[in-house]
């Protein structure tokens, strides 16, 4: 419950790419194996063959199910197309059946590479795959060979494609491997076998999802442990770059002090190579600032993140258990425009909580003034004991509860993010529950005193009672519109709210028509009704022409 309504303050959401912004839909594009080739083309090198094959921990299920990491899935599905597997003819779980894997150390963020120790016909072979500039640094390559191969990796990358590169070592025997100076030799010197480019369309809903959070005063950041070059692509594709928006990666802002990291962080929009601490640290100053953050992610290593957001947002299907723990709220589709369309019902129950708030407390101002005011001027009470039973009613029952089923309007995510430091009860509210108060409180007074509406002294009775009710029941009209918007624009979208205010109207007229036994009223004639509904109508014609007057004052400035 905390997080439906917090979720429609969010005014900062830091968001993975893969699997929010896009599809998840991994697949092989194109590989370079000594030569560029597109994916139609065969598979043809052992080695990089044996590192699909080996060097992941993914499956395929027989119905053709992905089973673990989407990226391991996309290469393993690569693999098994009738093209990719060449001469060979061999699946991957033939190739895993044929060879012996002795150890494995897994991928990690900070690593970001994973490394599979294998016996292949023989030998001890450890094969490597992970990003290019880290797969880079553990080979013997010529200034040649690497210029040659980062511009097939740059081709691909600005075409938003993720890059796995591969690399492989033989060993000279099985040793303790984890041991740190046998696992850095095991990573040295290695032989650069290729990459594979894999594709992930972004969503066809987001792009729209990011257009509303920029009109709803959304700042989006993406924190992606793709290549600066791949998270431009998608940023630019998306148009989140534009201005004065920065892309960095974490690098180079790890050696930043906080203050530093502070005066960027307005301006960043991307944040390629993210790790875990990083992220962390992010939504911590970004908090810190008084934003309310929002945070996606999947994997275990998201979860301090997620704890720590105001918001954790972690998938339904390609979520950890861990993340989905740690989180608030969990996506069962993944997708990006769903948090958006979530930030829109939150903003929506929020200002539900603020009509409810404000009908309540007009009611409690208005009775309180004209109660208290009575006395003082030595009438005696307005209301009987059942009369304030019934204004109660309003109040708290049905009329009142309406108020917070109001459907979500359509400008309602073009206004600016609720502050953390903001009130329930704004200023604005404050000042249109004071004035409305006031001014029903003066025109019910002033009948009591003055009775320009001319009612007799049989009438006076049934008349202030029914006039208090009547301005109660117009009001909750007023109450519904929280800005200078005119409460006709969106008079018909919550149909409950008129049905119920007009059965409450209906029984108004039943308890003084005909229940005057039980309230203490006498039957009002024809001419009676319209004065009073003329008069409490005029609620709603003084709230509008104080709207139009600070919309035309609005628009001057």
């Amino acid at each position: 419950m905390i997080a439906s309504e917090t979720v429609g303050c969010i005014n900062v959401i830091c968001s993975d790419k893969t699997g929010t912004l896009t599809e998840n839909k991994m697949t092989v594009s194109a590989f370079y194996d000594g030569t560029w080739h597109d994916r139609t083309n065969e598979l043809n090198s052992d080695w990089l063959i044996h590192n699909v094959c080996l060097n992941t921990t993914a499956d395929i299920s027989q119905d053709g199910t992905f089973i673990g990491n989407p990226t391991e899935c996309a290469m393993l599905n690569f693999y098994e197309s009738s093209a990719a597997r060449g001469t060979s003819g061999k699946s991957y779980k033939d190739e895993r059946n044929d060879h012996d894997v002795l150890h494995a150390f897994p991928f990690s963020s900070e690593l970001k590479h994973m490394t599979t120790i294998s016996k292949v016909d023989g030998k001890i072979i450890s094969y490597v795959k992970g990003s290019p500039e880290c797969v880079f640094s553990m080979c013997a390559l010529s200034d040649k060979e690497k210029a040659e191969i980062e511009h097939y990796i740059t081709k691909s990358q600005k075409k938003a494609m993720r890059v796995i590169a591969f690399a492989h070592k033989e060993l000279d025997q099985m040793r303790n491997y984890e041991e740190d100076h046998h696992h850095t030799a095991m990573e040295t010197d290695m032989k650069f076998d290729g990459f594979v480019a894999i594709s992930d369309s972004l969503r066809a809903d987001v792009y729209e999802a990011v257009k509303n959070c920029r009109s709803a005063g959304i700042d989006l950041k993406i924190l992606t442990g793709d290549n600066i070059v791949t998270a431009k692509a998608i940023a630019d594709e998306l148009h989140i770059l534009n201005g004065d928006r920065i892309a960095v990666e974490a690098k180079e802002i790890s050696e930043l002090s906080d203050d530093q990291l502070l005066k960027l962080l307005p301006r960043i929009s991307v944040i390629a190579r993210s790790t875990p601490t990083i992220k962390m640290r992010v939504v911590k100053l970004l908090k810190s600032q008084g934003n309310v953050v929002a945070v996606t992610g999947d994997g275990i290593n998201d979860a301090p993140a997620l704890k720590n957001a105001d918001v954790g947002i972690a998938m339904g299907i390609s979520g950890t258990e861990v993340s989905k723990e740690a989180s608030d709220i969990v996506l069962l589709d993944d997708s990006f425009s769903t948090i958006v369309k979530a930030i829109a019902w939150g903003r929506g129950i929020y200002e539900n909580f603020k009509r409810f708030i404000q009908f309540q407390l007009t009611v409690n101002v208005s009775s309180v003034i004209v109660v208290f005011t009575s006395i003082l001027l030595g009438l005696k009470a307005p209301f009987t004991a059942l009369q304030l039973l019934w204004i109660n009613i309003i109040m708290d029952g049905p009329p009142a509860l309406t108020l917070g089923l109001e459907p979500i309007y359509d400008d309602l995510m073009s206004r600016t993010p609720t502050k953390r430091s903001d009130n329930i009860l704004s200023r604005a509210m404050f000042y249109r529950i004071g004035l409305t108060g006031l001014y029903i409180s003066v025109i019910f007074l002033c009948q009591y005193v003055f009775n320009f509406l001319g009612a007799s002294s049989e009438e006076t009775g049934t008349v202030l009672f029914t006039l208090f009710a009547l301005f109660q029941l117009f009001n909750a009209f007023n109450c519904r519109e929280l800005h200078t918007t005119s409460i006709f624009k969106h008079l018909l979208q919550n149909r409950i709210m008129l049905l119920v205010i007009s059965i409450t109207f209906v029984l108004q007229i039943l308890i003084i028509q005909f229940a005057g036994a039980f309230f203490g009223t006498i039957p009002l004639g024809i001419t009676m009704w319209a004065k009073l509904l003329l008069l409490s109508f005029s609620v709603i014609v003084v709230s509008e022409l104080i709207k139009i007057v600070l919309r035309q004052t609005a628009q001057q400035k």
